[in-house]
């Protein structure tokens, strides 16, 4: 037997084996595809999961408080507010004024700008699509970083 026609037998075996196997590998395609379509974009939506070792800042923190709804992400934001902010406002109040605030169907979310002032905080922009609309947000930070007094609001 010769080479291209052991080459050409165990390509066809290959194959059948797959047909065989066709669910398994159209799940497997597909959840590497998911998986893939997720990394390359979650970080641009500016919603950054704290598992995934991505650095984000406490604006990215706080919006993803926001777009997410869940308790852990509020948590979150509250360890990126002031000193000042903690000592003035219990977490469990700001988890639940994060709450109330939360966006309702979420489609996405797009870090627009940023702006630092000559002092050193800084305010960064947001857009947030959901049920057809965007809506701005403006989180402020202070110069250490960290949310000042009045961590998220709307812009209008």
């Amino acid at each position: 037997m010769g080479a291209s026609a052991l080459l050409s037998r165990i390509g066809a075996r290959a194959g059948v084996g797959i047909w065989h196997k066709r669910g398994s590998v159209l799940f497997a395609l597909t959840a590497v595809a998911a998986i893939s379509g997720y990394m390359a974009l979650g970080p641009s939506l500016g919603i950054v999961p704290a598992s995934t070792g991505v650095s984000a800042d406490c604006a990215d923190v706080a919006m993803a408080a926001i777009a997410n709804q869940s308790a852990d992400a509020a948590h979150q934001a509250y360890q990126c507010m002031d000193f000042g902010f903690q000592q003035r406002v219990p977490e469990a109040t700001f988890v639940q004024q994060v709450h109330a605030q939360a966006v309702q169907n979420v489609n996405g979310v797009a870090r627009v700008g940023d702006y630092t002032s000559p002092a050193g905080g800084s305010m960064v922009y947001y857009a947030v699509n959901t049920n057809g609309q965007s809506v701005g947000y403006i989180v402020y930070l202070g110069p250490d970083g960290k949310g000042p007094s009045d961590p998220v609001g709307p812009s209008g």
